[in-house]
């Protein structure tokens, strides 16, 4: 019904991901991403990647725009301290970046393939290691940025080191395989940068496994945050809430607590808004 319910509310693009639990792990997940792209809906898939079937995997290179796996390590050392598993399990999920690497190859498909690398203190000088693992193995996009980590634990991580693996892992850049990071959305230090006002908020919206629409992603945990339960009370009751008094409302509360904030995921959009909506320092009339 969701999908359907999507592309007649006019959504373009969906990214289907994990926190406490996993897209991988729901049987029905091959099922899930054909209906998406039945719908004419883009798909991201982020997941950890430990238990794609070759059903998922199929499905993944057929129909998703990037498939990204949550490796945020080199070595399956740094692996088990990171995620406390088992290391054996850094090695599974690299035979199944493989896997759909090779599926993608053998059937000429555009999927784009990512290595998603979180900065631990724990594992952040493995980062060339990983780099060097994910241009070897059929990996397009080889993405870094600072983890969700107390001060005091950002404090443990070298900067400078970080700054020079990354200088190295840019020289293993080809056509086919990029090296980027997620530095607009931090400082320096790592420490999160807070916008002066959210304008993102009504541009997106978080649809959790129980039913809550959760405006900011980052604030998903806040009962502040949540504009309805669609599993309770139905589908078309978000179409009657988006845009109401109450959703309103939700978003200018949102904007009086920015410091709450963990991380501004949607930094880079409030950015775009500002300098060419709302600050026109772009001379959007010129274009």
């Amino acid at each position: 019904k969701i999908p359907k319910f999507l592309h007649d509310w006019g959504v373009k693009a969906v990214c289907l991901a994990g926190e406490s639990g996993d897209p991988s792990l729901y049987p029905g997940l091959h099922k899930v991403l054909k209906e998406f792209h039945y719908w004419n809906i883009d798909i991201g898939l982020v997941s950890n990647g430990f238990a794609y079937t070759d059903r998922q995997i199929r499905a993944a290179a057929h129909y998703c725009k990037f498939v990204g796996f949550s490796m945020d390590a080199g070595t399956p050392e740094s692996y088990a301290k990171v995620h406390g598993v088992p290391g054996t399990n850094f090695e599974k999920v690299i035979e199944n970046i493989k896997r759909l690497a090779r599926y993608k190859e053998e059937n000429n498909l555009d999927v784009q393939i990512g290595y998603k690398f979180l900065l631990f203190p724990e594992s952040y000088d493995t980062l060339l290691k990983a780099a060097e693992i994910a241009s070897d193995i059929g990996v397009n996009h080889f993405q870094i940025r600072p983890a969700e980590i107390p001060v005091g634990e950002t404090k443990k991580i070298d900067i400078s080191e970080v700054n020079k693996q990354i200088e190295e892992a840019m020289k293993l850049e080809t056509k086919d395989f990029g090296v980027f990071g997620i530095r607009h959305k931090f400082k320096p230090d790592f420490t999160k940068k807070t916008p002066k006002h959210c304008y993102a908020t009504p541009l997106t919206s978080t649809w959790t496994a129980d039913g809550s629409i959760i405006l900011c992603v980052d604030l998903r945990d806040e009962n502040y945050n949540t504009l309805c339960n669609y599993r309770k009370e139905g589908l078309q009751r978000i179409k009657e809430l988006w845009g109401s008094e109450k959703h309103r409302k939700l978003i200018e509360g949102l904007n009086q607590r920015l410091d709450n904030c963990k991380r501004c995921t949607n930094f880079g959009y409030n950015e775009i808004v500002e300098k060419a909506f709302v600050k026109d320092s772009m001379d959007m009339r010129l274009i």
